[in-house]
């Protein structure tokens, strides 16, 4: 649906039920040719939509009858919606400052710049970059594959794919939607052939993949910026549509001249942003390797990562946004210095930057001796 209101005051009137996003919170006096053009943007709810995908648990700051936190579910936004409200909004990416490169042999660095029409006509720029690094890639991997050998695999096609292949044993436990699933757990003689394996076919595709990942990472990260979109949305957030203001020009289309300098205007746009666009080719000489997969390997769902569809997502640093505890894994994450038990985050960390598992009190030591 689409609607031309008059004024900023009209529109967060009439869209008080919206998540709306506008670019400043002060009110804009428009000229009698410039109106706001508002377009809702839906949000499809369902596991499969690929619209949101789970990130965490927030407390609710309630607690049930038996005095216990009451725990919330929050999600990020996908790349598909973040393009629907992309599209929605008008931004536009600079041809000129938005392209990648390679750094060395395992590291990709993409840069996105992209504007967005403010409520004043005036345009907002924002610049980001996304860097992939294959070696951490594979540490992510290979942490990955390691808890669902052990925990169990609980999405469906996978674990059935999984069982095929390699021994194992059905238990009872939740997907990532809190719902309860069969789960298929790996034997302890097959866990490591297949963490092995599961690494290194994704491994490889992600060699094939990883400038186009970069560059989606980058572009996300400024239509992120750009709308003021938060990190993590509960479901009762994300039941009211998203709304987006922006601004149009509106004068008498019935004269010749307004129509030609419309025209004009709308072939320009671009370098009413950025200037004019010179687009430059950046080459990148990629090493051909041999694999020793075949297409099955890279086909079959037992080695597919849960991480494939989650795009690029802001890590979750908000204040009230706490991984929800799990007891019975507390112990195996434990400095290895000190034996203080440190959460998930701060072992991946700590084995990316220093190769072994340490607290943040330990880190801050720079990681030696």
């Amino acid at each position: 649906m689409k609607e031309v209101l008059g004024s900023l005051p009209e529109v967060i009137t009439a869209y008080k039920n919206y998540n709306l996003l506008v670019p400043t919170a002060t009110d804009v006096q428009l000229n009698p040719f410039y109106k706001f053009h508002v377009e809702e943007v839906p949000v499809d709810l369902g596991e499969n939509s690929g619209d949101i995908f789970k990130v965490g648990s927030v407390k609710t700051g309630k607690q049930d009858e038996r005095g216990k936190d009451i725990w919330e579910d929050v999600f990020s936004l996908s790349k598909p919606l973040l393009n629907k409200m992309a599209m929605a909004a008008g931004i536009q990416f600079n041809p000129k400052e938005t392209y990648g490169e390679r750094i060395d042999r395992v590291t990709y660095r993409a840069q996105a710049q992209g504007a967005m029409r403010k409520a004043d006509g005036t345009a907002r720029t924002e610049t980001d970059q996304k860097v992939i690094c294959l070696e951490d890639e594979e540490e992510k991997y290979r942490i990955e594959f390691a808890d669902k050998a052990a925990k169990g695999i609980t999405d469906e096609k996978q674990a059935r794919a999984a069982a095929e292949i390699f021994s194992g044993q059905w238990v009872e436990s939740k997907n990532k939607w809190g719902k309860k699933c069969q789960a298929f757990v790996i034997a302890k003689e097959d866990r490591d052939r297949y963490i092995d394996r599961s690494v290194m076919v994704n491994m490889a595709l992600l060699k094939k993949t990883w400038a186009e990942k970069a560059m989606t990472g980058a572009k996300l990260r400024v239509i992120r910026a750009l709308l003021g979109v938060k990190g993590t949305y509960t479901k009762a957030e994300l039941q009211k549509n998203f709304a987006i203001p922006t601004v149009i020009f509106s004068p008498d289309f019935s004269d010749p001249q307004v129509r030609q300098a419309m025209l004009t205007q709308g072939m320009n746009s671009v370098n009413n942003m950025f200037g004019t666009p010179q687009i430059a080719v950046k080459s990148v000489d990629f090493e051909s390797e041999s694999t020793v997969f075949t297409q099955d390997d890279l086909d079959n769902p037992a080695y597919a990562s849960d991480t494939e569809s989650e795009d690029d997502y802001p890590p979750m640093q908000e204040p009230d946004v706490v991984p929800e505890p799990e007891p019975d894994r507390s112990m195996d994450f434990q400095c290895s210095r000190c034996g203080e038990v440190i959460n998930e985050r701060v072992y991946e960390y700590s084995i990316n930057k220093f190769g072994e598992p340490l607290c943040i009190k330990c880190q801050r030591g720079g990681g030696r001796r």
